[in-house]
């Protein structure tokens, strides 16, 4: 290693040098380890982190995790039926593959340069002990959705997978986030979607009070290509979910839609950059937050419209429910455009639960919570109506259900 973290590190950046320096890294791992040697963890004194303190979420030290051979629960979607691969404390295993897609592990991979110099996209790829790439043959039509079933325990879980569509390709990934008791689990997954390639992604995370978690997407699109997801947070201690997208082909199209439900002092950041880099994409992103007791909600989008983007139609937008006086969501929507002949908008609210539609439920019969609750259900029910699979949508619909049951 030929960098040191910053001056005075914590006990958690100590504890992930001397972790790096066992492992004697080379080649690519120790050129991603050397992106986050730079900053080490980061903190509130970095722009894009002033309201996700990881530094401070992680002052002391976390050991490895041990991997965890005990019989694991089914998953939520197991109705739907997945291809499952499930990532125990960073070990992943896995069962055969579906006609059409090739499963391997690669140990020396360079990161994606859309992630290259970010500090935890670095660590993961550095410490994760292998990454797990799934490739989609050109034309293929998975129908059968993909499962990264990501499960921490206590201790520093690091993972990282590898996507890969062909031209003409289609498939559907879900990856859940799972942690019990105390744990930073930091995970990458990187993507490339060929000529005219589809790809639907469902994320469902549920933290401990105690753990962290920290997960990066970043995704290539080439020409026509269209990239989906939709999310449902229901945080941690602190969440941190990165969504990197570069629409490098002509006509890509990309849709985001995300959910927070948070109570107590959960806490659940949503962080996303789209580059359009070439002519006539159309982006559309929609976030909305339920926040009760001290929960604190974030979301920061980023539009980024390169001078040869011509055509591109963009479009953001941010709401929060503060359900309680002590809650809190900070919203950061943001354009950067270098093209003149685009249509981008963004735009953000934050209010509370409007008390004329809480009178007029009443008096069909509700009481409060019921009233209340139905609101609520309404306002985040949104962002799951128009998925397609109704296996996926009822497993969303259910977990937005069981958080109402807890809302007063």
């Amino acid at each position: 290693m030929s960098r040191t973290l910053l001056i005075n590190p914590t006990a958690m950046e100590a504890g992930l040098l001397a972790a790096a320096k066992a492992r004697a890294l080379e080649g690519a791992r120790e050129a991603a380890f050397e992106a986050f040697a730079r900053t080490g963890l980061p903190h509130k004194r970095m722009e894009g982190w002033k309201w996700t303190d990881l530094r401070a979420a992680l002052r002391d030290d976390i050991a490895a995790a041990e991997p965890d051979n005990d019989v694991i629960a089914p998953s939520v979607f197991g109705g739907v039926k997945p291809f499952e691969i499930t990532i125990m404390n960073g070990a992943a295993e896995w069962s055969g593959a579906p006609q059409g897609v090739r499963i391997a592990t690669t140990r020396d991979a360079a990161l994606s340069p859309l992630v290259e110099h970010h500090p935890l996209a670095g660590l993961a790829a550095a410490m994760a002990d292998e990454a797990i790439e799934i490739s989609i043959a050109e034309g293929a039509k998975i129908d059968r959705p993909i499962l990264l079933r990501r499960i921490a325990g206590p201790g520093a879980i690091h993972a990282r997978a590898r996507l890969s569509l062909g031209a003409g390709a289609a498939a559907t990934v879900i990856e859940s986030f799972d942690g019990v008791g105390r744990y930073f689990s930091n995970s990458l997954t990187e993507a490339s979607l060929g000529p005219s390639a589809s790809l639907a992604r469902f994320i469902l995370q549920d933290g401990s009070e105690e753990g962290v978690e920290t997960a990066v997407f970043a995704a290539t699109l080439d020409a026509a290509s269209s990239f989906s997801q939709v999310a449902l947070f229901l945080g941690a201690k602190v969440a941190r979910i990165e969504t990197h997208i570069a629409a490098k082909g002509e006509r890509a199209k990309i849709d985001l839609k995300s959910a927070s439900a948070l109570s107590g002092a959960r806490h659940a950041d949503q962080t996303s950059l789209i580059l359009h880099e070439a002519e006539g994409a159309t982006t559309r992103q929609a976030h909305k937050s339920a926040l009760k007791d001290r929960a604190n909600g974030v979301f920061q989008g980023k539009f980024h419209v390169a001078r040869g983007a011509q055509r591109t139609d963009a479009r953001m937008r941010a709401n929060a429910l503060l359900l309680s006086d002590f809650a809190e969501a900070d919203h950061k929507p943001e354009l950067e455009i270098y093209a003149d002949n685009v249509e981008c908008a963004h735009g953000s609210t934050a209010g509370a639960l409007d008390e004329d539609a809480l009178f007029y439920m009443r008096q069909r019969g509700l009481d409060e919570d019921q009233a209340r609750a139905l609101l609520i259900e309404a306002f985040l029910g949104e962002t799951f109506s128009e998925i397609a699979h109704p296996g996926v949508q009822n497993v969303f619909h259910s977990r937005l259900a069981h958080w109402l049951k807890g809302t007063k």
